[in-house]
């Protein structure tokens, strides 16, 4: 007997957090139509995980639950969070592994490790931004954090430019 399981199991795990991510955005709203469109791409990334569908399920549920009401739902987007980070991590490893290959779950272990740590500092930071209190900051603190976001471009821009 072989160890591991089959590669598909990375796709039907796309699949599922996915659909889970199609849960969570018809139980805040989005109206069926979206839904349907979701799905349709949803299919096209599991299909084929090194696709810009990728990009698409990821950058979607964003998209819409901006639309869908104005109130807030820190759970849902909490979940949100997990689960598009979860499906970028899985068609990340779904798009090297070959379909019909076998992936031995100790091969996941340090890219689990990983995702949970990257979990815990973002939603540790949503929390930090949940005690923050509310209603209009003043001009120069906006000002200021406009000005640091930039710096911050900038620095990343200078530090990716090829030396030559």
């Amino acid at each position: 007997m072989r160890g591991g399981v089959p590669g598909w199991v990375l796709r039907a795990a796309i699949a599922v957090a996915a659909g889970a991510v199609g849960g969570v955005l018809a139980v805040h709203g989005v109206e069926w139509p979206a839904l349907a469109l979701y799905g349709l791409l949803v299919a096209a990334a599991v299909a084929i995980p090194a696709s810009a569908a990728v990009a698409l399920i990821i950058g979607y549920p964003a998209a819409a639950m901006a639309f869908v009401s104005d109130d807030r739902s820190w759970a849902g987007v909490f979940a949100l969070v997990v689960l598009l980070h979860l499906v970028h991590v899985l068609a990340a490893y779904a798009a090297i592994v070959p379909i019909g290959s076998r992936v031995h779950p100790e091969a996941l272990k340090a890219p689990a490790k990983r995702f949970a740590t990257v979990q815990l500092c973002v939603l540790a930071l949503g929390a930090v931004v949940i005690l923050l209190p509310g209603g209009r900051t003043d001009a120069a603190v906006e000002i200021a954090g406009l000005a640091c976001a930039i710096g911050l471009v900038l620095g990343v821009v200078l530090l990716m430019r090829r030396k030559g």
